[in-house]
Parts: C-alpha cells; sequence; structure tokens
C-alpha cells in the first residue's frame, strides 16, 4: 500500500487563531497550526466580506508580514491549510488598519460655538481620548476614548463655557 502524507482523510481544517498587529505600513498576521497542514495561504480584502486576493502561498510557518500597505486603510485578512488533499475554507476574519506611529498634528478651528478638530487621514486608526478635569486639578488618568474616533479623521464638539476645562489626545492603537 503507498500513502502520501496529508492525503489520509481530505484536506485540513481550517486554521484557527487569526490575530493580527497594525504598524507603519504593514501588518504582522499570527495564526496557530492546523492538524495535518503542509502550508497556508495569506488572503487580503480592502471590503469587509469583499473578494479576497491570495498574497502568499503555500507558507510553512505560522506567521506573515504584509508590508507595503497604505496607512489608514482598513485591510481583513483570512488564512487557509494546505495539503496535498486539497485546501482548507478560509480562518475567521480579522480586520487591521495600518498608520504611522509617529504622533499626529491635531488642528482645530472654531466656529458657531464648536470646535472641530482634525488631523491627517492616514493617522485614521489612532483614537482621540477626553477628560473633563478642572483645569485647577489638570491631567489626571480618567481618559475616556471618543467613540467612533478610530473610523475618522475629524470631529466637531459643541463649546460650552460652564463646563469647566477639556483635555484632548490622540493614542495608538
Amino acid at each position: 500500500e503507498f500513502n502520501v502524507y496529508g492525503t489520509r482523510g481530505g484536506p485540513p481544517v481550517a486554521p484557527v487563531g487569526l490575530a493580527a498587529a497594525a504598524g507603519d505600513g504593514r501588518v504582522v498576521l499570527a495564526w496557530n497550526a492546523s492538524p495535518n497542514a503542509a502550508g497556508y495561504n495569506v488572503k487580503q480584502a480592502t471590503i469587509s466580506n469583499g473578494s479576497y486576493t491570495v498574497i502568499a502561498t503555500n507558507l510553512a510557518g505560522l506567521s506573515f508580514t504584509n508590508t507595503g500597505l497604505a496607512n489608514g486603510t482598513r485591510y481583513y485578512y483570512a488564512v487557509s491549510a494546505r495539503n496535498l488533499a486539497g485546501e482548507s475554507a478560509n480562518s475567521a476574519v480579522v480586520s487591521v488598519q495600518p498608520a504611522p506611529m509617529s504622533p499626529p498634528l491635531l488642528r482645530f478651528g472654531l466656529s458657531a460655538g464648536q470646535v472641530q478638530l482634525t488631523w491627517p487621514a492616514d493617522h485614521t486608526a489612532w483614537r482621540l481620548e477626553v477628560q473633563t478635569n478642572s483645569l485647577a486639578a489638570g491631567l489626571g488618568t480618567n481618559w475616556v476614548t471618543v467613540p467612533d474616533s478610530t473610523a475618522t479623521n475629524q470631529m466637531t464638539f459643541p463649546i460650552d463655557p460652564t463646563a469647566g476645562s477639556i483635555f484632548l489626545r490622540m493614542v495608538y492603537p
């Protein structure tokens, strides 16, 4: 009898544990080993549930670094396992948004009782945090993330002179 490794029982199961970490123009992916896998394919899309493009084939390891990416763009990744019997289904999808590591220049404008904050579009993955201590108290540790601030590069807030001081900062990740 003649056996070829990986053909008994069919293709491997989909990899699990796919995780992504963003950097400046890059994404580092890592996943858990799939039993009977001889290699892995990495797939990428720029639209959630979009059409995936294979960007790396038959990788022997359990990680991959995707470089040359556009900062501020959200990327979606999946990994499949391969052996001589075929290819598994895709892993669960992860999404990640590369961003520069240098702090963004935060600009503001005042108009009609509101302040508009803007920062460069390539820093969209950074989050805006706020705290509302009194000016006498100064900065504390009670920073709160402004909802949806990682999905945009501008936010507008009403100015309320009776509310005291607000402190803002940009944070990544």
